[in-house]
């Protein structure tokens, strides 16, 4: 993950696991439904089915493959390369289409600037109000750069969050402060 900044336990940044399945979701013109609902990349991204590339084995391989890449996000087990991730040893087609589609994989991850995030002002408005410092907060949040609105919880400590919401500072603010109220 590539990380804007970490202030006492917490960070942010971009997950490339993450970003990989959603490249892919949506270069390939994905059909799949899963939970959370993320929408599509944003600037989106044209369709493209590489040769070689089973679209229809990699729909059905997606779904487990977005399940697991979360799984390893919360968990902090991020690949150093999109196709070594864990998720993909057991997804020839999808490990193939991160293959085919590494180029575009890794300018899209190499051009991710996570957002500037008033974590530290929150933060010390929440003490403030406590009384206490907050020493044992923990909370991850992963950007992804899709379109719309997004801020999904998706472990206890982990916030999956659009660029678009995190440059949003009237929705960053409240979301972050009622985050941290809880953790603290």
């Amino acid at each position: 993950m590539k990380f804007a900044r970490e202030v006492s336990g917490i960070s942010h940044g971009v997950s490339l696991g993450l970003l990989a399945a959603l490249y892919v979701r949506d270069s390939l013109a994905l059909s799949v439904d899963v939970e959370p609902h993320v929408p599509g990349l944003e600037p989106s991204l044209p369709v493209q089915v590489p040769a070689g590339v089973d679209r229809a084995a990699v729909t059905a391989e997606w779904p487990g493959w977005w399940a697991d890449a979360l799984d390893a996000c919360t968990r902090g087990a991020e690949p150093a390369l999109p196709e070594d991730a864990a998720a993909l040893l057991t997804r020839p087609a999808s490990h193939a289409a991160v293959v085919a589609l590494k180029p575009g994989i890794e300018q899209l991850h190499r051009v991710q600037s996570p957002a500037a995030l008033p974590i530290g002002d929150v933060l010390r408005g929440i003490e403030s109000r406590i009384g206490r410092w907050a020493q044992s907060v923990e909370l991850h949040i992963v950007e992804v750069p899709v379109e719309g609105l997004l801020w999904e919880r998706i472990a206890p400590a982990h916030v999956l969050a659009s660029t678009r919401f995190l440059n949003d500072p009237a929705r960053t603010a409240p979301a972050l402060r009622a985050m941290l109220e809880d953790l603290v």
